[in-house]
């Protein structure tokens, strides 16, 4: 059972980046632009980044904080509703959003980078302690 759940846990935490490299890979078979291949690609992993980043926060540093991270892309989605406003006359919703959206994906993927980092380096201090 345990090794079943180490599996679970392991493949939420490996899934976002090869679900990107996977629909960038058949994106830009199917013709389309290298850009628009990883936007495209980039959109569709964020709720897979957001889902892995709790994980690995409750992996790596035992922090239940689904709920601080949550608040923090709401925030965040205020903080880029305002400044599209006071920026622009017409608040264009979908032009916000979709900032918004790849931003996201920027903060998240550094999230997961540091955390994984972490996570590592924690494993490789624990296995030379003994």
């Amino acid at each position: 059972m345990k090794e079943i759940v180490q599996f679970l846990v392991s493949l939420i935490i490996i899934l976002p980046y090869l679900m990107t490299l996977f629909l960038f890979f058949s994106l830009k078979v199917s013709r389309k632009s290298s850009v628009r291949s990883f936007r495209i690609a980039a959109d569709i992993t964020v709720p897979l980044l957001f889902l892995s980043v709790c994980v690995l926060l409750r992996v790596v540093a035992n922090i239940h904080a689904d709920f601080f991270l949550l608040a923090g892309v709401l925030v965040t989605g205020i903080g880029f509703a305002v400044a599209e406003r006071i920026r622009s006359k017409d608040f264009r919703i979908q032009y916000m959003l979709r900032n918004f959206w790849r931003m996201l994906f920027l903060i998240l993927s550094l999230f997961y980078l540091v955390l994984l980092l972490l996570g590592v380096v924690k494993n490789v201090v624990e296995f030379l302690k003994g």
